[in-house]
């Protein structure tokens, strides 16, 4: 069956919106791949949720408690897979939509609640998996690799940039900034003749007032911003070759613009992002914000100034966000939705055109060019011999590579293939994994696998896929690695 993906947040002045604007990410990473749904509560505030989204609001009258089974009630366990980002998810919540059948991928900061959903991410650089509390089946993505920035972020991520002067700040301090210290901030960079303009960004929940008066007393200098899109945001922020930004996802997309960013912490869930930063010399670390004043923000900010490699910061920033987010996303959800058919007749060009690929021809004992005829006579044999096993990996029901039993006496030979369009993602271990446990349920004799010795990667793979070396041998004049796996050494 096909999934399709349940996004589940909520965000407001109270809760702010770094909640949302995380899963708007996700959304945008996902949405060619898979069919999917916006849930979130009538409170939250809907106009920043793109109109292009398919959103279903959850009715007042629902509890926490109760959303597990209204969620079941509208959306079937096996064709839905969950997304969650909140704080209210906590282990009772992910212990009953499990329960209710859901596969379940939940956004952490805390690491406080014992987790029960399938997968859950912390994009802190601080997170270690020894900060959970987990069922055994839990699989943790941790640290910045697994950032949650927008595609557009993603691509700036790739790009360098140098920093020569400082003149032009960038000022946000998130959805509602219930502290008011994007207004103490402006007010401190206006007494510093170093700066030129100052791009002020306010979030969707920010309600204070006085900012706009000096909007319009240095409407030379000052411009303030709201509900930006993606690319608009990029455009401003890459106006500015300094900002001032809690450490917050706004900080993350900062960091992929790269600049000198003074930058702080004033809930619990930013203490650990800035700490690893500040000691990662990506931001300059301007400790507990919650009690700046106008002055505070001077002085940091005077001493930034004065720094002689303003460079250093943006190298480190690119060291923790190289924009390849996207493709570990896709494997996360990827991994949870691989199944495997038997081979038939109309694969036979799928399976030829995978096979010529230059890169599996390389990898190949065989490195020649395949002739179309001679595939069909091949293919039509291995798909009813019955000694072989011939399956094709399906990634949410499309097809993704191959994985082939050649059946012998006293053990089987085993084949690995992954198109290109899935490779990147580091499937093959999960191809490998599962395809066994099928193999295993009709056949006992071990699975043997041979391997060039100058492809260290696929070793790399077999190895960790439970096979364990058994021998050296030559194939074809080619020295190769034999790693063999039998039935009681399946991973799980």
């Amino acid at each position: 069956m096909t999934k399709k993906i349940i996004f589940r947040a909520d965000g407001n002045a109270t809760t702010g919106l770094g909640h949302l604007y995380r899963l708007f990410a996700l959304v945008e990473m996902y949405k060619k791949d898979y069919d999917f749904v916006f849930i979130t509560k009538k409170t939250s505030i809907l106009n920043i949720i793109p109109s292009a989204y398919k959103t279903k609001l959850i009715p007042e009258s629902i509890s926490i408690e109760q959303e597990p089974g209204w969620l079941v009630s509208l959306f079937n366990y096996n064709e839905y897979i969950i997304i969650a980002d909140g704080y209210q998810f906590i282990s009772t919540y992910q212990r009953q939509i499990k329960e209710k059948g859901f596969k379940l991928i939940y956004i952490d900061d805390l690491a406080k609640e014992h987790m029960f959903a399938d997968v859950v991410i912390n994009h802190s650089p601080h997170a270690q998996e020894n900060h959970f509390s987990k069922e055994r089946y839990t699989k943790l993505a941790l640290g910045t690799k697994y950032a949650l920035l927008r595609p557009l972020f993603l691509k700036e991520a790739k790009q360098n940039k140098t920093i020569q002067t400082i003149d032009s700040a960038f000022v946000c301090f998130g959805g509602a900034d219930s502290l008011n210290l994007t207004q103490k901030a402006v007010e401190a960079i206006l007494q510093i003749p170093n700066f030129k303009k100052i791009h002020v960004v306010l979030g969707g929940a920010y309600c204070h007032k006085e900012i706009f008066n000096f909007e319009e007393t240095y409407s030379n200098k000052l411009t303030i911003y709201r509900n930006l899109t993606e690319d608009e945001l990029i455009k401003v922020m890459k106006k500015c070759n300094f900002a001032v930004a809690p450490a917050s996802t706004i900080l993350y997309e900062l960091s992929c613009i790269k600049m000198p960013v003074l930058s702080g912490y004033y809930v619990e869930n930013q203490k650990n992002i800035y700490r690893v930063l500040a000691e990662k010399k990506a931001i300059i670390d301007g400790g507990d914000f919650s009690n700046y004043t106008i002055l505070d923000f001077k002085q940091k900010i005077k001493s930034i100034l004065q720094h002689n490699n303003l460079d250093l910061f943006s190298a480190n920033q690119h060291e923790l966000f190289n924009g390849n987010s996207k493709t570990h996303f896709l494997r996360l959800l990827n991994k949870l939705n691989i199944s495997f058919r038997k081979a038939i007749a109309k694969d036979v060009t799928t399976v030829f055109n995978w096979s010529n690929d230059e890169l599996v021809r390389k990898n190949s004992y065989n490195s020649n060019p395949i002739e179309f005829e001679d595939h069909k006579k091949w293919f039509s044999k291995k798909i009813i011999n019955k000694n072989t096993l011939f399956l094709i990996a399906l990634i949410n029901n499309n097809p993704a590579g191959i994985v082939r039993f050649d059946i012998k006496k006293e053990h089987s030979v085993v084949g690995i293939l992954i198109s290109k369009s899935y490779r990147g993602q580091k499937l093959a271990r999960e191809f490998l994994i599962e395809s066994s446990k099928t193999y295993f349920k009709k056949h006992k004799v071990p699975i043997l696998a041979y391997i060039k010795k100058e492809n260290k990667a696929s070793v790399k793979v077999f190895e960790n896929s439970g096979y364990t070396y058994f021998k050296d041998e030559m194939i074809k004049e080619i020295s190769s690695f034999v790693y063999k796996l039998e039935k009681n050494h399946v991973k799980g």
